[in-house]
């Protein structure tokens, strides 16, 4: 006795799967790419012209926390206040609508935009200076270390 032949399964059926298998593909070589890559800290980019983040992250973790904490805690010391960047944007928006355009009032706004973040920039400076001041000798010179090494890495990379 002859076995009956399988149906085939449906035109769309078979599509969805080839579709669906092809995304799965897809996204595990963007996730290999991404770790045979050594992620985002690696990118020589990453560092470029951002000297803040350059120094932070060469500290220790214990450390980068306590910067953290400390800088919060300065803003909050500035008067930090989300409503009011919220405000500034909006008053930005508000000048870009306006008609007719006032330049003035588009520059008076970016200004403050420019002044708040100068703030900011300025508070991270003095905690992280705080932060290595209350480092020991050897400490500090294992973080001089640590950004050696980040700067030998970026020169390299950027070589490349």
């Amino acid at each position: 006795m002859a076995a009956a032949p399988k149906p085939k399964a449906p035109l769309w059926m078979r599509v969805t799967l080839l579709v669906s298998l092809a995304v799965n593909v897809l996204i595990l070589a963007a996730v290999t790419g991404f770790f045979l890559s050594g992620g985002p800290d690696r990118r020589a980019d990453r560092d470029r012209g951002d000297f803040g983040s350059f120094y932070t992250r060469a500290l220790s973790d214990q450390d980068r926390r306590a910067l953290r904490r400390d800088f919060v805690s300065g803003l909050e010391r500035q008067g930090r206040d989300r409503g009011a960047f919220l405000a500034d944007l909006q008053a930005t928006l508000d000048t870009l609508r306006a008609t007719p355009f006032d330049p003035e009032a588009f520059v008076s706004a970016m200004a403050e935009q420019s002044d708040r973040r100068a703030r900011r920039e300025d508070l991270g400076r003095q905690v992280l200076a705080n932060r290595i001041a209350a480092m020991t000798d050897e400490e500090r010179r294992a973080y001089a270390d640590r950004i050696e090494a980040r700067l030998s890495n970026l020169a390299q990379r950027v070589r490349r």
